[in-house]
């Protein structure tokens, strides 16, 4: 609600008005008409929400759920701190009535479910960029992964109730209100793995997890982008589960290296990058531009809004053009270590814009695949012991077959 016509000296002066207007305002007599935002009671807060990105998507996982992964923007718009005491996904189609089973993990494995990622805390990653304390004029970003055992159990749109504590006022200090309600958007595309062979971890994607991929969310031309929720890197390893011969200082050392990479699914050439050099294994690379992040690549348009992004391709290997359609299956380039990469690994991800930082990452489903098993570790140690030539330990107990589902983090795929 705009309040158009009043003019304040000062952002103290909220918590007054907060006074006044619940004060006079009668409590609801009824529930909020299903699925009408403009039947909501009216509650003034502190807290303000914006999603992240340009929506909510549904996807089936290798857990059999079906996650709706998302973020959105919390912002405390008054001058005292607010901390948030509880927050629960509602249905408002069902009277707003919880709905689904929202649960997330920090990079360690660490319950963050309903804490916010400050601004200004390090991004460590960890449990120290959270917190459910909002300082005075502070904004932050509060990550859900909502997940249902059946597609038909997943709402239309959904929303959120919020209470948040405040400082004693001539109010209270206690604020709980539902957001309006947010609509969760269409199903993942269906598309073909881009690479063959067996051995291919996982080692950072969606969902449960907040790790590199999830964690960021880009300032770009004016919106907070979740470019890469749904992003994968795909690291190969041996039957011994190293992912690296020798000491893995050159990137030909890595088993992935030089893998042929293809098409998931026809499209046309919308951006080729082709003759950045790999970069040393083992640390991270300095001084490069946002156009070299994601190294060589390829982007394919495959209409209705979706993008294909192959990033961190090996230099030389792409022989494609703008402009180019190219089929199903069809080699794009092959797997190398060039721009922002500490290991030779493919960045693979589903996008609504044909960019790799000013986007909102799209989820996908792979038609066909073998899950060999999981790596039951947090994403911090499966990187650390992927670099630091430590056998992975894959659990094979839930190995099978799988077909329309989007790979997790820690799955050790095959693809036939």
């Amino acid at each position: 609600m705009r309040l158009g016509v009043l003019r304040w000296t000062a952002s103290a002066a909220l918590p007054l008005l907060a006074a006044s207007l619940l004060a006079q305002a009668p409590a609801p007599s009824a529930p909020a008409a299903p699925g009408d935002g403009l039947h909501l009671p009216l509650v003034i807060a502190p807290i303000t929400l914006h999603l992240v990105g340009s929506g909510i998507y549904p996807v089936k996982g290798s857990d059999g759920l079906i996650h709706l992964a998302y973020a959105l923007q919390v912002t405390n718009s008054w001058s005292i701190p607010a901390t948030i005491a509880s927050v629960t996904v509602v249905d408002p189609s069902r009277g707003d009535q919880p709905t689904g089973t929202n649960r997330v993990l920090d990079i360690k494995n660490q319950d963050v479910t309903g804490q916010v990622k400050l601004f200004t805390l390090p991004g460590t990653m960890d449990k120290q960029s959270y917190s459910r304390k909002i300082p005075g004029g502070q904004s932050s970003v509060m990550f859900f992964d909502v997940t249902y055992k059946d597609i038909a159990q997943v709402p239309r749109e959904i929303a959120h109730r919020f209470s948040v504590n405040t400082p004693p006022t001539p109010a209270g200090a206690v604020h709980t209100f539902v957001s309006h309600s947010i609509p969760v958007g269409r199903q993942a595309i269906v598309i073909s793995p881009p690479l063959k062979g067996s051995g291919w971890v996982n080692g950072n994607g969606c969902c449960l997890e907040i790790g590199p991929h999830r964690f960021v969310t880009n300032p770009m031309n004016g919106s907070l982008d979740p470019s890469e929720t749904f992003a994968i890197d795909w690291v190969q390893v041996d039957a011994n589960g190293l992912a690296y011969r020798t000491d893995g200082k050159k990137p030909e050392d890595w088993f992935g290296y030089g893998a042929e990479v293809v098409a998931a699914a026809p499209g046309t050439v919308v951006e080729v990058v082709r003759n950045l050099p790999n970069v040393p294994p083992g640390k991270n690379p300095e001084g490069l531009t946002m156009e070299q992040i994601a190294g060589n690549r390829v982007i394919l348009d495959m209409g209705a809004g979706r993008y294909a992004m192959y990033a961190h391709l090996a230099p030389g290997s792409v022989q494609l053009h703008v402009g180019d359609r190219v089929q199903r299956g069809q080699r794009l380039g092959l797997l190398g270590n060039t721009g922002n990469t500490t290991a030779p690994h493919l960045h693979f991800q589903i996008m609504d814009r044909p960019s790799s930082l000013d986007d909102t990452s799209l989820p996908f489903v792979f038609d066909h695949m073998d899950l060999e098993g999981r790596v039951a570790l947090d994403l911090e140690t499966l990187d650390d012991n992927l670099s630091r030539k430590i056998p992975l330990q894959v659990n094979t107990k839930d190995a099978k077959p799988l077909t329309n589902t989007m790979p997790l983090s820690g799955d050790v795929v095959r693809f036939p």
